[in-house]
């Protein structure tokens, strides 16, 4: 009877660890593994986002060894809100697909303070980048308008004199490493200036403030955004 009994004990503790084995082996089967990791060949204009607050973002795609989180869901939420801000918007450059058949961007964000990898669900957004979901939606940063007439007959000048300084080349924290124009100095102060087009910042960034782009005949260099509210119609007189 003892005898009979190890045997069946025995026999038991084989069936057991084949058991362990087999679903040991079917885990190391599922991992994830990334099977594509390429870069966007989007346009630019199109792979601006802000982060919806769903997903973290992570130093390497998720299930990857020494992944970590570089930023939880609910601190990309709430920067999702802060206001015209350089870590608000990100911008997206590679795309990964895993064996599960899920999609990440890797990500920057405008000012570089976050770079890494986020989920943005089964759709692969290497042919049209807008088409994201999960941790990130797609988003225009600055719109452009129709312009006044009345506006396009004004001749404007800078309010003061350190605005002279700030035209850009695209309205500050809406593009990726695209901000202030440096062509443009105090030395062109007193120019006169043409407005061309005007546009919003979009998402409620500094209360979507209006921008105008301005031409200035005698010094080309000049040329560039400023916010509306930074010019005059009145002709000022600075030394510099």
């Amino acid at each position: 009877m003892k005898l009979h009994l190890s045997h069946y004990f025995s026999a038991l503790t084989i069936t057991i660890s084949l058991v362990t084995v087999t679903a040991f082996s079917k885990s190391a089967d599922a991992a994830t593994t990334v099977s594509t990791d390429e870069p966007l060949q989007t346009d630019a204009n199109t792979r601006n986002y802000l982060p919806t607050g769903a997903n973290a973002l992570y130093s390497k795609v998720p299930g990857q060894s020494g992944a970590k989180v570089l930023a939880k869901a609910t601190d990309l939420k709430t920067l999702a809100t802060t206001a015209d801000q350089g870590q608000t918007y990100f911008r997206g450059y590679r795309v990964a697909q895993t064996n599960d058949g899920n999609f990440y961007l890797k990500v920057v964000s405008f000012n570089k303070t976050y770079r890494g990898w986020i989920y943005v669900g089964t759709a692969n957004p290497a042919d049209d980048s807008t088409q994201v979901s999960n941790g990130l939606k797609s988003v225009q940063t600055f719109k452009e308008g129709t312009l006044d007439p009345n506006v396009a007959n004004t001749t404007y000048y800078f309010s003061t004199p350190k605005s002279s300084t700030l035209t850009v080349t695209q309205p500050d924290w809406t593009q990726y490493k695209v901000g202030r124009n440096l062509s443009a100095t105090t030395s062109y102060v007193n120019d006169s200036l043409n407005v061309t087009k005007v546009g919003t910042k979009q998402n409620n960034r500094d209360n979507n403030a209006t921008y105008y782009y301005v031409q200035d005949d005698a010094n080309p260099q000049v040329n560039g955004w400023i916010k509306a509210s930074e010019l005059t119609t009145v002709k000022q007189t600075y030394n510099y």
